[in-house]
């Protein structure tokens, strides 16, 4: 173990020399078209750097970024970042006023897409004020193209990746890495500013045991998310370690790609580990290279994921706004849990009225570095979002409710948006979905708050199900009352085959609320199950 470079060198200009130094022949990015040595993804990068240095875009100018998972997408935002540039990444899946207001907020001039993404734009055209010229990857003729090319120059990406390369730039450390959007489920998406160092801090492990020189790292989050960046492509540079990228997580074949390609350590966004879990287990399950799986948030039971993958569990706790201030130690995680403060960082847990609260209880986690740079520069042109996150004397408010154990470990216990009120109880719904989750036949659940005839709320749980193992809805409401405190009883069920969710795999709990309790919501208390 190690610990993390003076500030300036927190740059991928610097990852990258490093890299050249000691391993220049090593892979660095494999998919299914091939494998890039470390030396060679630079050279490519660099020629793309320079192909869009000759189009025009200068120092610091967004150029925005909507690809598919692969070796050449991570090669071109290390090209965008290397060369000065600010990255702009897309969500994939946007389409319409989403897509524009990426655009238009962040004044690319330039955009890089997949050919087939194309109609997606020329549906918006008419809105795109400062795009000027597009970058295609795939063919500049695709579907969408002809249309697009009265109003933008459109470019072949070929023809950049034969450009004169660039030189490299060492970026300042107040210099933005990328404006990295927010994913959009609860308003418009904000473009967080981050800059060099915090996305550098965020991607590094150098104080960790691992990843290590013999690990070989998965990647099959989107690389449009600020985890799959950090926790991906840029990871594996800073530790010289290869990086395979896949094209999407796909449970049943998550096991076979590992073995495929000796991956030893991977991270799990979302529900990807529960996904795992769901899966008919195997006595083969635990014969993989993989040693080291770090997901956020850790599924219920830790110590089951371990033994019958044959893994260690890490977890860590961090955003887009607030960097990478927690971090648990491999093999220790519990349920629930998010890890130990990181060296960097000032943590504290208040109260309503910004007051500490004791050991145990919670409160809303705050956030101050200890170093400049290493948590977001605010959000791009909007000083009142900004505001609401930053307070007067540095602290940046997560949005999340917390509790810290006697041990040090903080404990996630809800989105505070997500926030239950049940007759005058505050009811953490993270910690009442874990519970959930332990029935048979459940793969995954989100509880929500919903009116009452009363005053605050009422509880409802919407939960996928196996159909196999399907549960009645009474049966689940007397395992809940053996393990729950009255007032956390969810009053409605809704069983679902699946949960709605964004490309990141995060549960989209504003469409679950919007939903009501009509339709096939169960309701206990009509059903004849009060509970006092």
């Amino acid at each position: 173990m190690a610990r993390l470079p003076q500030l300036q060198q927190r740059t991928i200009a610097a990852a990258y020399r490093r890299a050249l130094a000691t391993r220049p022949d090593s892979p660095a990015l494999i998919d299914a078209t091939g494998e890039w040595s470390f030396a060679q993804s630079f050279e490519h990068a660099m020629r793309i750097a320079g192909g869009l240095r000759a189009l025009g875009t200068g120092h610091q100018q967004p150029v925005a970024v909507m690809l598919d998972n692969s070796a050449r997408a991570a090669i071109t935002i290390c090209a965008v970042t290397l060369g000065g540039m600010i990255e702009v990444p897309v969500n994939t899946t946007f389409r319409g006023e989403f897509l524009a207001h990426v655009l238009r907020n962040s004044h690319a001039e330039t955009l890089v897409i997949e050919d087939h993404y194309l109609e997606r734009i020329e549906r918006i055209a008419p809105s795109l004020a400062h795009l000027r010229q597009i970058v295609v990857a795939g063919s500049a003729t695709a579907p969408g193209a002809h249309a697009l090319s009265s109003r933008f120059t459109l470019h072949d990406l070929s023809e950049l990746e034969q450009s004169a390369p660039a030189s490299p730039h060492d970026a300042a450390p107040e210099e933005l890495f990328a404006y990295m959007y927010t994913s959009g489920t609860t308003g418009p998406s904000k473009g967080v500013r981050m800059p060099h160092p915090q996305a550098y801090t965020m991607a590094s492990r150098e104080e960790q045991t691992r990843p290590h020189e013999h690990d070989r790292m998965l990647l099959s989050i989107p690389l449009f998310h600020v985890v799959g960046q950090c926790f991906g492509f840029y990871q594996a540079l800073i530790h010289r370690v290869p990086c395979v990228i896949v094209p999407a997580f796909v449970a049943d074949d998550f096991l076979p790609t590992v073995r495929r390609h000796e991956i030893t350590m991977t991270t799990l966004l979302g529900t990807m580990a529960t996904e795992l879990e769901a899966l008919p287990e195997h006595p083969d399950d635990g014969r993989s290279p993989l040693e080291v799986a770090l997901m956020a948030p850790v599924v219920h039971d830790v110590a089951r994921f371990e033994r019958r993958f044959q893994v260690q569990v890490g977890t860590a706790y961090g955003s887009a706004e607030i960097g990478l201030p927690l971090v648990a130690r491999l093999g220790e995680v519990r349920g629930g849990e998010c890890g130990f403060a990181r060296e960097g960082f000032e943590l504290k847990i208040v109260d309503r009225e910004g007051l500490p609260v004791p050991t145990g209880e919670c409160g809303e986690l705050l956030v101050r570095p200890v170093l400049p740079h290493t948590v977001m520069a605010g959000y791009h042109e909007q000083p009142e979002q900004t505001a609401e996150i930053l307070t007067a004397d540095g602290w940046l408010r997560s949005g999340d409710g917390f509790r810290q154990d006697a041990e040090g470990r903080f404990h996630f216990t809800d989105r505070l948006r997500d926030v239950i009120r049940y007759r005058g109880e505050y009811v953490p719904s993270f910690e009442l979905e874990r519970v959930i989750n332990e029935y048979p036949g459940v793969r995954e659940s989100a509880v929500v708050a919903v009116p009452s005839e009363l005053a605050e709320d009422e509880i409802k749980a919407v939960v996928a199900i196996d159909a196999e193992m399907r549960p009645s809805h009474a049966q689940l409401i007397w395992f809940l009352v053996d393990r729950l405190p009255l007032a956390m009883v969810p009053r409605y069920i809704e069983f679902v085959d699946e949960l709605p969710k964004t490309a990141s795999r995060k549960v989209i709990k504003r469409e679950l609320r919007e939903r009501g309790t009509g339709g096939a919501v169960w309701d206990r208390e009509a059903a004849g199950i009060p509970l006092s």
